[in-house]
């Protein structure tokens, strides 16, 4: 919620389904497999309806008159499941903590907070979020904050009993340029047990750019890395909630595979193939495709320096005084 107040998540109540969600690709329990390999794989395989079933619908949280198409990120909720198709809903191994310091409408934070409301809290730094937090009782040791900072260790780091006394992660989502100023907010800094991935990719798969550098994941993509690792080493693997059994028609916690954190992220990834298979970018790369990035790059260092060129033509015209305030015309003559 926007809330000053933090809460734990609730949602919609699930569409009826007859039997527990059973996913594509099977993650073995007990093999540490290329994680990169699994989310890529799952991500690229077919959904089981077409995406253009998925229609804007109206919010079904209690005063919200928003119309949005999978979820509502105010709410952090479903939106418009349409008839037949079952959505992940998902309780991971620990609490999660999001500091939400950006635009929540471009948060992967977010999204998993939908497909895993009973398992996350956000605080939103608009609304005094960060004042809230630093009022809770947490215990130092067992609380982990997932940064990338230089005295942040991996989970493998931590010994067995330091692991098993952890109840929750904190994940800041926001822009890499804004990272400084929650991280030294007393409700954060307080918090001085810092983790990191063992082996992030390189490359992140999310579209939206960064120039910080390689490893810097999405906070979608950096919790599914989190939890794979925490799942490797503790054996506490995420359930699916509310799912109900043939047999027995009793609601049951069934292991489904971490990748299912990931489902909005697959849908819009899939809201961008059926836009780019259309019209004038029918021939370009993706832009979650490193061919893709480099292109959006390219672009926007033309931009850039389009921008530093007009600038400085402005500038000259003013100093010259012949033209009032540097015109479009003028600039463009010059």
């Amino acid at each position: 919620h926007c809330s000053k107040r933090p809460s734990m998540l609730t949602s919609s109540p699930p569409p009826p389904a007859t039997t527990t969600y059973t996913p594509s690709i099977s993650t073995p329990a007990t093999d540490h497999i290329d994680t990169s390999a699994s989310l890529q794989a799952y991500l690229a395989a077919p959904l089981p309806y077409a995406i253009d079933d998925w229609v804007k619908a109206a919010c079904p949280s209690h005063g919200c008159t928003a119309e949005k198409r999978f979820y509502c990120a105010k709410c952090v909720c479903w939106v418009g499941v349409p008839a037949g198709v079952q959505v992940p809903r998902l309780r991971l191994p620990l609490e999660v903590n999001i500091i939400i310091a950006d635009n929540r409408k471009k948060s992967t934070a977010i999204q998993v907070g939908v497909v895993a409301t009973e398992s996350v809290r956000v605080w939103d730094t608009w609304t005094g979020g960060l004042e809230e937090l630093a009022a809770e009782p947490w215990e130092v040791d067992e609380t982990l904050v997932l940064f990338p900072s230089q005295d942040a260790v991996t989970l493998n780091a931590m010994s067995f009993e330091e692991l098993t006394v952890i109840k929750r992660v904190v994940v800041l989502d926001s822009r890499w340029n804004n990272t400084t100023t929650v991280l030294d907010h007393p409700g954060v800094r307080r918090l001085t047990k810092r983790v990191k991935l063992k082996n992030p990719p390189q490359e992140s798969l999310c579209w939206r750019y960064h120039s910080k550098g390689e490893g810097l994941l999405s906070s979608a993509e950096a919790l599914y890395y989190f939890f794979k690792d925490y799942e490797w080493l503790t054996h506490r693997r995420v359930k699916a909630v509310h799912s109900v059994t043939e047999s027995s028609g009793q609601n049951e916690d069934g292991e489904v595979m971490l990748e299912e954190i990931m489902h909005i992220f697959r849908l819009n990834i899939n809201v961008i193939k059926e836009s780019y298979n259309k019209g004038a970018r029918k021939n370009l790369p993706l832009p979650m495709e490193a061919a893709g990035k480099a292109r959006i790059k390219a672009h926007r260092s033309k931009q850039r320096l389009e921008a530093v060129a007009k600038k400085s033509k402005r500038e000259i015209l003013q100093k010259e005084g012949g033209v009032h305030h540097g015109s479009k015309e003028a600039i463009e003559d010059a």
